[in-house]
């Protein structure tokens, strides 16, 4: 009973219910690698982590007003990065804090 009260939203100690992520499902398979890939093509420079949510958002058509949506997405872009980076295929260049990605050298 309680199990089914906890899953429709009903916590019976007042505590709020866990929010989930709201960056899940917004890209189809293998589309951010891809879009991000192509931006960081576009701009040899390198981008910073910011720029690139920017992109992606006003690629997609997506509102930049909402915080919690636009950190969800910054770490959902910031893991890819992060695993194409494992891969050997983007460098990160710079400070830690505001480093700029970019297509790694062959």
């Amino acid at each position: 009973m309680d199990a089914t009260l906890f899953h429709l939203g009903y916590y019976p100690d007042g505590t709020e219910a866990p929010k989930k992520p709201m960056a899940a499902g917004l890209f189809y398979q293998g589309e951010l690698p891809r879009i991000m890939l192509t931006l960081l093509r576009k701009n040899p420079d390198g981008l910073a982590l910011r720029t690139i949510v920017e992109m992606v958002c006003q690629q997609k058509g997506w509102e930049t007003d909402d915080t919690r949506f636009n950190r969800e997405l910054r770490l959902k872009i910031s893991r890819t990065l992060d695993r194409q980076r494992l891969k050997g295929v983007v460098e990160r260049v710079g400070d830690e804090a505001v480093g700029i990605w970019r297509i790694a050298p062959c």
